[in-house]
């Protein structure tokens, strides 16, 4: 099984998508690294937010603009993120995000995946109800203080300290935790909006069109359902004897002439 942790961080939030670094922890079940844990520096070509720039970067300016763009790490990122069995984050609405828009600003096809946020699953637990962010979770359940904070692979790194002391803690493994709290697993897409009713739900067959719709009156009035012309009632054969009531009247008259005036039925011929 391999488990992918990852976070990342942004050059200034008014620009979507300026992903200026992606870090990573890849470990199997039992939380031994497959790989080294790894932090990306990519250039997200704008203009750091200051805070960003005094508080948080955790390399030179020129390093990270010296860095290749986005596109340069899309193949690897999309091997990483959706080649994973479980792929964990922590707040990663945050992440998935960045990641759509980062995608859509150079023009590639969206990331699709699913992602294990530790944020929400820290809340199913009534254990260390008061602790709150990366770092304040990390020290109530690892009772530990994490290092490299704000630098993508060490909140990786982190992340994954706080799933494995979440799986010894309550005697579950990963993919059972994942199993039993489906609910904090969050796609990187959203979904499809639902469609309306009345709408149609599949794409008609290839060579085939749908019937075009009758367009609606200009006068806004419901459209006039097509007149049907009535049968006409058939008359019974002369000599028959019977009598049908007339239109108006509802009184009765004979069907032959002879009978005019006579009561008695017709000899039979």
């Amino acid at each position: 099984m391999k488990i992918l942790f990852f976070d990342m961080e942004f050059a200034n939030g008014k620009v979507p998508g300026s992903i200026y670094s992606f870090g990573y922890v890849l470990t199997n079940a039992k939380f031994k690294l497959k790989q080294p844990q790894t932090d990306i520096l990519m250039n997200p070509e704008c203009v750091f937010n200051d805070y960003v720039r005094k508080n948080i970067l955790a390399y030179s300016l020129s390093t990270v603009k010296s860095a290749s763009t986005f596109p340069a790490y899309y193949k690897r990122l999309k091997k990483l993120l959706c080649g994973a069995d479980l792929t964990v984050g922590f707040a990663a609405g945050n992440d998935t995000a960045a990641l759509r828009h980062a995608c859509q600003r150079y023009g590639l096809k969206p990331l699709s995946f699913s992602c294990l946020d530790m944020e929400r699953l820290c809340k199913k637990f009534p254990d260390h109800k008061g602790a709150h962010g990366l770092s304040g979770c990390v020290e109530a359940w690892c009772r530990e203080t994490p290092a490299n904070q704000h630098r993508s692979d060490g909140d990786a790194l982190a992340t994954m300290m706080l799933f494995r002391a979440v799986c010894e803690q309550k005697g579950l493994e990963p993919k059972k935790i994942a199993k039993l709290f489906a609910d904090c697993i969050i796609p990187s897409l959203p979904p499809e909006p639902k469609k309306k009713k009345g709408e149609p739900t599949e794409e008609p067959a290839p060579g085939k069109s749908r019937a075009p719709k009758k367009p609606a009156p200009e006068n806004g009035e419901p459209a006039k359902k097509p007149y049907r012309r009535r049968r006409r009632r058939r008359k019974p054969a002369a000599g028959t004897g019977t009598q049908t009531p007339q239109a108006t009247g509802g009184t009765t008259r004979p069907k032959h002439p002879s009978a005019a005036g006579n009561n008695q039925p017709n000899e039979t011929k």
